[in-house]
């Protein structure tokens, strides 16, 4: 089962193309943002991030995603 929560910081880390920021928004650590990001990408079995030095950026099967969450 997947945590609602982990769907919440998908979308601001997609939304603010980084991991820092977002835990920043949502005033948790940037290890616990990675670690649900990397348990929602377990979960569907696919990643939802390119990692690249300025930040992330969402894969094609992360805008899929970001598309239907932000729409919630």
């Amino acid at each position: 089962m997947i945590n609602l929560e982990y769907y919440k910081i998908f979308y601001f880390v997609a939304k603010l193309s980084s991991i820092t920021l977002a835990a920043e928004e949502l005033f948790i650590s940037q290890p616990a943002v990675s670690q649900a990001i990397k348990q929602l990408e377990n979960s569907i079995g696919g990643n939802l991030f390119f990692r690249t030095p300025k930040g992330v950026r969402l894969t094609p099967e992360g805008e899929v995603l970001y598309t239907y969450v932000s729409q919630g």
